[in-house]
């Protein structure tokens, strides 16, 4: 029903202090950042834009639209002055329109929409600003003040958004995709490590959660485990990451941790020294606290949504038999 999209915005489109002309970034004051999707991966490959955007624009009053209010924890510590929750959905109903009601009121000099998509178009739509910021998309151009094709070559989803900074005439340089934990989080998550294990062997931690068809078989993970110690001919301390998906560990002899809290989990990691996993969530976050990780891959390319710390390595499932782990370490 894609042909009816348009006339959903034309409904709600909200015009009023719209500014065909680029403000010059001294005059941007307020600025919007909307990103409605509930995807824990995909709130990890935002936190470069937000860092852009809160570094390109110092004295600017930033407020950020996530779904849900558990996607805060990922950006605090940014530099963003204000969260807004938009509970997009047919079953909060009454919450969306009441949330998007109290963001209305007021005019934002920008507005951003890294990743086109309906929801956040429609949010975009409905709110005050001089300038709407999105990429460019035939549907969904008439919605924003500016609109840009991306003329980069970055895929990956963490990065291709960036170009949008670019365009109002920034250089991103430096770009950081790593999570701000404060002191007490990180002396939290090294406390839990020693509580875990506090000897000096080779500590691995893994995770065999994922979504549909990334995730990968019991015997498919005994595998790539045997392997790492059959090439690393050393002793390895097993960490198991468990969630409420994976309830219990794969060995009855493997060590095991398990938090809820995302960020005392992403401290956690910081201080093993391997993380592996599939292409799911607790990757990107092992990816933001700065831990060395494998990803392994076998539906998603990595090209995209691969793990970007330069001590890491994303691998095809299919090709991991020919990767020398000794290499690796």
């Amino acid at each position: 029903m894609k042909w009816m999209e348009p006339f959903l915005f034309y409904i709600f489109n909200n015009k009023k202090y719209n500014d065909v002309s680029l403000l010059n970034p001294e005059a941007v004051k307020n600025i919007l950042i909307v990103r409605n999707n509930k995807r824990i991966g995909n709130m990890y490959f935002l936190i470069p834009f937000v860092k852009e955007i809160r570094k390109k624009y110092p004295d600017a009053h930033i407020t950020l639209i996530l779904k849900y209010e558990w996607q805060r924890e990922v950006f605090l510590g940014m530099g963003i002055d204000e969260f807004v929750f938009s509970h997009f959905s047919a079953r909060a109903a009454f919450k969306f329109i009441s949330s998007i009601i109290k963001t209305r009121r007021k005019k934002f000099d920008l507005i951003f929409q890294p990743y086109s998509s309906v929801e956040d178009t429609l949010i975009c739509s409905m709110l005050s600003a001089r300038n709407k910021i999105a990429p460019f998309h035939k549907r969904r151009n008439f919605v924003f003040t500016h609109t840009f094709k991306k003329r980069d070559k970055l895929k990956h989803a963490a990065l291709s958004r960036l170009y949008l900074i670019s365009e109002l005439g920034f250089e991103c340089k430096n770009v950081s995709h790593f999570l701000e934990l404060t002191d007490k989080e990180l002396v939290t998550g090294l406390l839990d490590r020693q509580d875990v294990y506090a000897g000096n062997e080779l500590c691995i931690a893994y995770f065999r959660g994922a979504r549909g068809t990334k995730r990968l078989s019991d015997l498919q993970w005994r595998e790539i485990l045997s392997k790492i110690e059959h090439d690393l001919e050393q002793k390895i301390k097993w960490i198991e990451i468990l969630s409420p998906d994976i309830t219990s560990p794969l060995n009855d002899d493997s060590l095991y941790y398990y938090n809820s809290n995302m960020r005392i989990l992403s401290s956690f990691l910081k201080n093993v020294d391997i993380f592996i996993s599939c292409d799911t969530g607790p990757l990107h976050l092992a990816d933001a606290s700065n831990c060395r990780c494998l990803g392994l891959y076998n539906k998603t390319d990595p090209e995209v949504f691969g793990v970007l710390n330069e001590l890491s390595h994303n691998v095809q499932i299919e090709d991991i038999d020919n990767l020398d782990f000794r290499q690796f370490l």
